[in-house]
C-alpha cells in the first residue's frame, strides 16, 4: 500500500520555522501554484511569496498556513524541505510591523515612480508583497 503522508520542514537563515506530517502541500512558485502529496516525482522549485498550506490526513485538525517570503522547495523520497528567504506562522506573525512595513512599502513605491527609479519599484513592490501576505497569513490566525 502506499504511504499517504509525507514529511515538512520549513527553514530559514534564522532557524527552523515548522515541522509536520503532511497529506498535502499547496504553495506558489515563480511560475504559478503547485500542490504535492506523498510519493510526488522528485521537484525542485523556486517558491513566490505567497501563504504555504499544510493539509492534515487527520480532518479534526486544521490546516497550517505559514506566510512563506521567496525561497526554494525541494521534494524527494516522501521528505519536502523549505528553505525559506522567510517564513512565519500567523502567531507569530508582528501585525503592527507588517502594517508598517506596507505603509512604508506604499510610500517607497511612490517615491520610485515619481523618480523613475526602477529598482527602487522592485525592491518596493517586493516588499510589499511581502507585507500584504504576513498580514494575509495573520488574519487567519484571528478569526
Amino acid at each position: 500500500m502506499a504511504q499517504s503522508k509525507f514529511h515538512v520542514t520549513i527553514t530559514t537563515p534564522d532557524g527552523s520555522v515548522y515541522e509536520a506530517d503532511a497529506t498535502m502541500l499547496i504553495f506558489d512558485t515563480t511560475d504559478g501554484q503547485m500542490g504535492i502529496m506523498a510519493n510526488h516525482i522528485p521537484v525542485i522549485t523556486a517558491l513566490g511569496i505567497n501563504a504555504m498550506v499544510v493539509k492534515h490526513a487527520d480532518t479534526n485538525k486544521p490546516d497550517d498556513t505559514i506566510a512563506v517570503n521567496g525561497g526554494l522547495l525541494e521534494f524527494d523520497h516522501n521528505l519536502a524541505t523549505v528553505v525559506a528567504d522567510s517564513a512565519e506562522l500567523p502567531e507569530n506573525i508582528d501585525i503592527q510591523r507588517a502594517q508598517s512595513a506596507k505603509k512604508h512599502a506604499e510610500e517607497s513605491i511612490r517615491h520610485a515612480k515619481e523618480h523613475h527609479d526602477k529598482d527602487e519599484l522592485g525592491r518596493a513592490e517586493a516588499y510589499l508583497k511581502r507585507s500584504i501576505n504576513r498580514l494575509h497569513v495573520s488574519q487567519l490566525v484571528n478569526k
